[in-house]
């Protein structure tokens, strides 16, 4: 759906929201082109000093803006709700957690947030779009239900899937990311594996392949290459951090799986 289509079904106070790193025209050329009281959403946050680089909400841009700007560096919403509430909302969701941990939304980035908005359930989305009726990013559209009793919420109230992260997922990155990981918690193991890098890269392939997740998927991926360089599998309980539980399931998927482990 074009811009301008969805305008058309959702006729309310228009809001963009950019990534001004991304976009790094849009806060000038909406000032310049009669837009008014451009709001950096990391003021006021834990993130103030790095405000101008952050998020901005702009209310109200004009129409030689919206010409200007076909395809933002960010999204578009609609809301009929006072600014200072859009703007409280998301300031609301810079912060979500994840796995017991606190991470930020890239919502003004439309190259990550529709992938994620593409997984959620109604109810998160009425959740996450707040006072906000639609959203619009790269010529697709969500939409808050009708009606939905909207209640503001403080930081990090939302929490992130690993389901919302899967359109994001990079494995090769993560192979790096794991192998930096491992070379600080378990440098003896990584040192004593003949090839670990690509031992990463292929346990990885196969249990994302399967279906791993979280810690479970890291743990199996350290546990292949302990268990590869002839140490015990319960090395890598204490650096990974690893529950009772999370240590079982490893166990029985490598037991499964005695090709991973150099087990005839």
């Amino acid at each position: 759906m074009t811009l301008q289509e969805w305008r058309s079904q959702h006729p309310g106070q228009l809001f963009a929201i950019v990534d001004a790193t991304l976009d790094t025209t849009a806060v000038a050329d909406y000032c310049n082109q009669g837009g008014a009281n451009a709001i950096p959403l990391f003021a006021g946050t834990a993130f103030a000093d790095q405000a101008e680089q952050g998020p901005w909400l702009l209310p109200n841009p004009t129409p030689e803006f919206i010409a200007t700007h076909p395809q933002l560096g960010g999204v578009y919403v609609t809301s009929d709700a006072a600014i200072d509430v859009v703007q409280q909302h998301w300031q609301s969701l810079i912060e979500v957690a994840f796995e017991g941990e606190v991470m930020w939304l890239r919502y003004a980035d439309n190259r990550v947030f529709p992938k994620m908005l593409a997984t959620m359930s109604q109810q998160e989305l009425d959740d996450i779009l707040g006072p906000c009726s639609s959203l619009w990013a790269n010529d697709s559209v969500w939409q808050r239900t009708p009606d939905t009793e909207f209640t503001p919420r403080q930081a990090p109230w939302f929490r992130i899937q690993p389901h919302h992260l899967t359109p994001l997922y990079d494995e090769s990155r993560h192979a790096y990311i794991l192998s930096r990981h491992f070379w600080q918690r378990m440098a003896e193991m990584m040192a004593r594996h003949p090839n670990p890098e690509a031992a990463i890269t292929t346990v990885l392939k196969q249990a994302n392949q399967a279906g791993l997740t979280g810690d479970v998927l890291d743990g199996v991926v350290a546990g292949a290459l302990t268990l590869q360089a002839s140490m015990t599998l319960d090395a890598i309980r204490a650096p990974l951090m690893l529950t009772d539980d999370e240590m079982a399931q490893v166990n029985n998927w490598l037991n499964k799986h005695p090709d991973l482990i150099g087990a005839v």
